[in-house]
């Protein structure tokens, strides 16, 4: 059934609060976050942390996709190459330049094929150990603020909801990245 669904609809069922279907678009683009990730090579960051990065731009990804501006595919793509690169800045200090060898076209990419019965049983299992992972790692209120942040809310409606401060917000998603990273 998930493998029927396009981006698209998978973005719509997630941002009405079925996150399930998150790991579902991970999947999707692991392939090429992977291939991405493999290209980068810097002091400090290893490809895992690469791969984290790309992981952590499919969730800002669909927060803000907007399907009137472009394809999911196209737009996706362009946030992993972005947060790859601005993690690379980071751990060189060096400037926003981005190597030609690290940019590769968007009709490059392949997207792994997930109709088989194995695959969708794999990411189920995979979904239900990151969700357990992840709420294991966080505190209650980290834990909070990381399911209004998936549910696209801004800092601002985060904090206002949760009676905090944006800075705690902030904050509380900075180690949400960390924790979720080791």
């Amino acid at each position: 059934m998930q493998e029927n669904l396009t981006d698209n609809q998978l973005i719509e069922l997630i941002n009405s609060g079925e996150y399930k279907y998150l790991q579902f678009l991970i999947n999707r683009y692991m392939p090429y976050i992977i291939s991405v990730a493999s290209r980068y090579n810097a002091g400090g960051l290893d490809t895992e942390d690469f791969i984290q990065e790309g992981v952590l731009a499919i969730f800002s990804a669909v927060k803000s996709f907007d399907s009137e501006k472009a394809s999911f595919k196209t737009f996706v793509t362009l946030c992993i190459d972005r947060a790859m690169s601005t993690a690379l800045s980071r751990a060189t200090g060096a400037a926003k330049h981005i190597p030609d060898s690290l940019i590769s076209p968007i009709d490059d990419v392949e997207v792994a094929d997930t109709n088989s019965p194995e695959s969708i049983i794999i990411e189920k299992e995979n979904y239900d150990a990151l969700a357990n992972s992840i709420k294991k790692e966080l505190s209650d209120f980290e834990y909070r603020i990381l399911c209004e942040f998936l549910s696209g809310k801004s800092y601002a409606d985060i904090a206002e909801a949760l009676q905090v401060t944006v800075k705690s917000v902030d904050n509380a998603l900075r180690r949400i990245r960390t924790k979720i990273k080791q």
